[in-house]
């Protein structure tokens, strides 16, 4: 390995560390609350190598909303690869769903406070209800090609399709936000209640075109 080489892999190694470390402050005391002093404070390195590295707060945020929405949206589609027997809408839809609340309630509070900042410059991530969302948003494009696989919206326009992924979405959020909140519930409970929203789901989908 050359030194230059090795230089960016410790460049990229404290990028990472400070990234995590404010990802962790984040879950902690939420976005307002979170600055470069208490992220140098957790890291015990001084504020000035956090500057070496960003700009500041608003870059570690913009970064850390980069990576994290990547991640949580990325179950969404990962969710919607059926297996060739299992290549039903409705199985993707199902598992898709499924796979969105199991990633999104892993994250915590750290998805919490990220979703419910209502901040334009995070907004401009996480924000879904918007018309051509599905444009913009990974998860709500990987939904809107699932629906479009059911009959129930064959005659859809990509508007519709798109009104209805928000729609789902946003039931999804719902039921992960409750989960979060009463964190108690034991796990038959949990699975009950994801089961129903799922099914229910599925349903709008079917009837969609109705």
């Amino acid at each position: 390995m050359s030194k230059a080489e090795r230089q960016e892999q410790e460049r990229e190694a404290m990028r990472n560390l400070i990234l995590t470390t404010a990802g962790e402050l984040l879950a902690e005391k939420g976005i307002r609350q979170l600055s470069i002093r208490k992220i140098a404070e957790r890291m015990e390195y001084s504020a000035g190598i956090i500057y070496h590295y960003f700009q500041g707060k608003e870059d570690i945020v913009e970064q850390l909303l980069q990576r994290g929405y990547r991640e949580l949206m990325g179950g969404l589609i990962a969710g919607s690869e059926a297996s060739p027997d299992e290549n039903s809408p409705e199985e993707c839809l199902r598992r898709s769903l499924r796979q969105f609340i199991k990633v999104t309630t892993a994250e915590g509070s750290q998805y919490r406070s990220m979703m419910l900042n209502d901040s334009p410059s995070v907004l401009s991530y996480t924000g879904v209800l918007h018309q051509g969302a599905a444009l913009e948003r990974s998860g709500i494009a990987g939904l809107c090609d699932t629906l479009r696989q059911f009959s129930g919206m064959a005659s859809c326009d990509q508007r519709e399709l798109e009104l209805t992924a928000q729609i789902i979405w946003s039931a999804a959020f719902g039921l992960i936000m409750r989960l979060m909140v009463e964190g108690n519930l034991p796990e038959a409970q949990k699975e009950a209640l994801i089961n129903r929203h799922i099914e229910a789901m599925v349903h709008i989908a079917q009837g969609s075109g109705d």
